[in-house]
């Protein structure tokens, strides 16, 4: 999307909120620089910053700087990744993932009664990586901006809840194992920086193992955007006078996933065969993790008191049910397969 001049202003304000997030953050590490953006966009945009003249900006910094976040994310992962965990590591995630995805569209509908949109978006941001999931999806399943930012935002939420409570529960029940912990973490908590954040509460070795668990959820984005995208397709396909619109859409399959994922997919590809330098892995990872800062910030400021009263208490209870559900099934899973 082109760059207007009315833009401007708002693109600095968000960049400016993510560069002031990422500063405080090393002064309050236990929350994060994700968790932080968004809270202070939420305050601010619902006070000292409602005039319209930021959105525009606000609102291009929220959507596209995050789909380069997400294509980099190829640069940090290798197949080697998958092999590193082993069988166990791989059966692990692949089921919690499946179960997590299952277990929100099913208490979105029947429990909580929200929007199958809504309930996607929950199951990507949960099941794989936060906001860069939920970035991915919404645009393949047309859910609209409220849809995207309240999900952010509850995932994000949840989030830091267990950055909280993990630290704290892993040890207790692994009394020391980095392994277990770290797949403890890596399986459950959302977003990349979370998961860092996290394991680094406990100790150094727990973040490598717990970083390892993650990316293997993020290389298995592409796959949730695909089926997502074509269930989103064959609901719409349902609807009464939409039959010939929807079977022109067919048609283009390539459109099914977005530019980023495929550039995420060569990226991982890429890196798998060719060793590349450690300057140009941590760059990918600064980049990325500054993006998704930026994204967090966006949604914040674009996030109005309005649409939290609206969906605030389902939304929050939806989420702490669906947290509780993973880390329950976290550790079932660990007991039964290590």
């Amino acid at each position: 999307m082109k760059i207007t001049k009315k833009m401007l202003v708002g693109i600095l304000l968000t960049l400016g909120l993510a560069v002031f997030s990422d500063f405080l953050s090393h002064y309050i590490p236990n929350i994060g620089a994700e968790a932080l953006a968004l809270i202070l966009g939420m305050l601010l945009g619902n006070t000292i910053l409602t005039n319209k003249r930021w959105e525009p900006g606000v609102k291009w910094a929220e959507k596209y700087p995050i789909e380069i976040g997400i294509a980099l994310l190829g640069v940090e992962v290798t197949l080697t990744t998958i092999e590193s965990l082993g069988w166990q590591g791989i059966v692990f995630i692949l089921i919690q993932m499946t179960a997590t995805i299952f277990f929100v569209l099913f208490i979105g509908g029947r429990l909580f009664k929200v929007s199958a949109q809504s309930a996607m978006l929950m199951g990507a941001g949960n099941a794989v990586c936060g906001s860069s999931a939920i970035a991915a999806v919404a645009p393949e399943i047309d859910a609209t901006d409220d849809q995207r930012r309240t999900a952010v935002a509850t995932v994000s939420l949840s989030g830091v809840l267990l950055l909280f409570i993990l630290p704290i529960l892993g040890p207790s029940i692994y009394h020391g194992n980095n392994l277990l912990i770290g797949a403890l973490i890596g399986g459950t908590v959302q977003s990349v920086g979370q998961v860092i954040g996290t394991a680094s509460l406990v100790n150094p070795a727990v973040i490598d193992y717990a970083t390892l668990f993650k990316m293997l959820r993020v290389i298995l984005l592409s796959v949730v955007v695909l089926a997502m995208s074509n269930s989103a397709r064959k609901m719409r396909q349902n609807e009464p006078g939409n039959h010939e619109a929807q079977a022109a859409k067919h048609i283009q399959i390539h459109k099914l996933v977005p530019w980023f994922i495929y550039a995420f997919l060569g990226l991982l590809a890429f890196s798998t065969i060719v060793a590349l330098p450690h300057s140009v892995v941590l760059g990918a990872k600064s980049v990325t993790g500054f993006f998704g800062v930026v994204n967090l910030a966006g949604i914040g400021l674009n996030l109005k008191w309005q649409t939290i009263k609206a969906s605030g208490v389902k939304f929050m209870g939806y989420g702490l049910v669906t947290i509780t559900f993973q880390v329950l099934a976290a550790i079932l899973l660990i007991s039964l397969i290590y």
